[in-house]
């Protein structure tokens, strides 16, 4: 029986394949209180689906409910859960297909109760989800979505609900634009809402301000983009707060940032300090000049010494001067990974491979690269939720470094704040890689699977 409460300070995760988020359902806002509250109690390491009890008591106190009809509300919504599915579109052998998931297997609740001074022990619902959802919400390691519960609790509306999940995926890029339509779809309300205004009124707006109040993200702009005069589509414009606290009170808090979007990856580990002091020697012609940006610079350094980045930039000089080049800041990447000492060295190594061979290769690696960043990604996700104080670690740790230091005094700030780290991509980047780096552990066997798969491509 499970019935975890959760004890870092308050913080109960729900995880999330991006699937199930992306899925087509229709919960009511007591359907959306009792499946989140089950997703609380899975663990993170959890194999099987156990029975989740959920306590009328805590229901009451989590979401700040005064309904004294509130067990009805909740044995009906449990009930109603059995009925519900998930709908899944996908594509599959040249088609296009639907996968169809229940969602309960069981629940088991109380329908009267004999003696009035059991009442609070026998207040609850046991709820067990179908086996079919594993791969949706157990072991999750890539494409999945984390979020404190506590964000959603004051929601009044399933919609919103799902509305934040949505942000939430995309909260490193501060940005998401959706179809009218694919939002009808997904949440199963086509017919309800025949006209634009009337949709936007009842499901984005109280989406918009409670988001804005109550969770950790701020929408800032919601973009409505037309074919004519019909509004097709809405963009979402937002970001994470500097600082939320759930509980309204003006005592500090530790801070957290989104350092999600392209996390920098240690493959080769060196000492920090000399990464730092040879990025900045080297970036305002590798950065500046040459158009690399500061995220592949970084990952490129790795392993790399001095004397080998200044050979890359004399070639990169030189195949520039002879009028070689298409892609300056390709080539230059390509120069100091594979050790280029003049440009018929370079042209020799393209030769030994036909055009087709090589688009595959880069094909190969691009989708490993892919894959392994979304990896990385998840895992600093992962780690920050958890634990807010790895980001602002990180940044103090960015702070004192030399790296750090040239470039806030590059971008003319004396006293910077969260924001200057959460607007700068250089910045940004640092503090990623201070994550990376304090925590090599946690990403060491990411890294070896990645390095086995660029081997194996050759």
């Amino acid at each position: 029986m499970a019935n975890k409460t959760g004890t870092n300070k308050g913080i109960k995760l729900i995880k999330k394949s991006n699937e199930l988020i992306e899925a087509r359902y229709k919960f009511d806002i007591w359907e959306t209180r009792i499946f989140s509250t089950v997703l609380a109690q899975i663990g993170r390491n959890d194999e099987d689906f156990q029975v989740y009890r959920i306590y009328l008591r805590d229901i009451i106190k989590e979401f700040g409910i005064n309904n004294g009809n509130a067990y009805d509300l909740l044995r009906e919504a449990a009930d109603n859960l059995m009925n519900k599915k998930f709908f899944l579109d996908y594509e599959g052998d040249g088609a296009e297909r639907k996968k169809v998931y229940h969602i309960i297997r069981s629940v088991d609740y109380m329908t009267k109760l004999k003696e009035e001074s059991k009442r609070g022990l026998n207040e609850y619902v046991d709820v067990s989800i179908d086996p079919d959802m594993k791969p949706l919400l157990l072991q999750l390691k890539a494409q999945f979505t984390t979020y404190d519960i506590r964000n959603i609790i004051k929601f009044k509306s399933g919609y919103t609900v799902r509305i934040y999940e949505l942000l939430k995926q995309y909260e490193g890029i501060g940005h998401r634009k959706i179809a009218v339509e694919n939002l009808k779809q997904a949440f199963e309300i086509t017919e309800e809402y025949p006209l634009f205004a009337n949709f936007y009124q009842k499901v984005i707006e109280p989406a918009h301000r409670d988001i804005n109040e109550h969770t950790d993200l701020e929408i800032t702009d919601i973009e409505k983009i037309k074919e004519g005069k019909k509004v097709v589509a809405l963009r979402f414009v937002f970001h994470r707060k500097v600082a939320h606290d759930f509980n309204k009170k003006k005592a500090a808090k530790p801070l957290q940032l989104p350092f999600v979007a392209e996390p920098i990856v240690m493959l080769n580990p060196i000492e920090t300090n000399d990464v730092d002091a040879i990025f900045v020697k080297f970036q305002s012609r590798v950065v500046g000049d040459f158009g690399v940006t500061p995220t592949v610079f970084l990952v490129a350094l790795q392993g790399k010494n001095e004397e080998q980045v200044a050979q890359a930039i004399n070639v990169t000089e030189d195949a520039r001067k002879r009028g070689d080049l298409n892609n300056i800041a390709g080539f230059f990447i390509e120069a100091l990974r594979q050790g280029f000492t003049n440009v018929a060295t370079e042209k020799k190594a393209k030769a030994k491979k036909t055009a087709s061979s090589v688009a595959k290769r880069e094909a190969a690696i691009f989708a490993a690269e892919q894959t392994y960043h979304q990896a990385v990604n998840d895992k600093i996700r992962e780690l920050t939720a958890t634990d807010p104080m790895i980001t602002e670690k990180a940044i103090e740790k960015v702070e004192k470094s030399i790296a750090g230091k040239f470039r806030l005094k590059t971008l003319g700030v004396k006293n910077p704040t969260l924001d200057n780290f959460r607007q700068d991509d250089v910045l940004r980047e640092f503090v990623k890689m201070a994550i990376i780096e304090d925590y090599k552990a946690v990403f060491e066997q990411l890294t070896q699977t990645f390095e086995m798969q660029k081997a194996a491509i050759g």
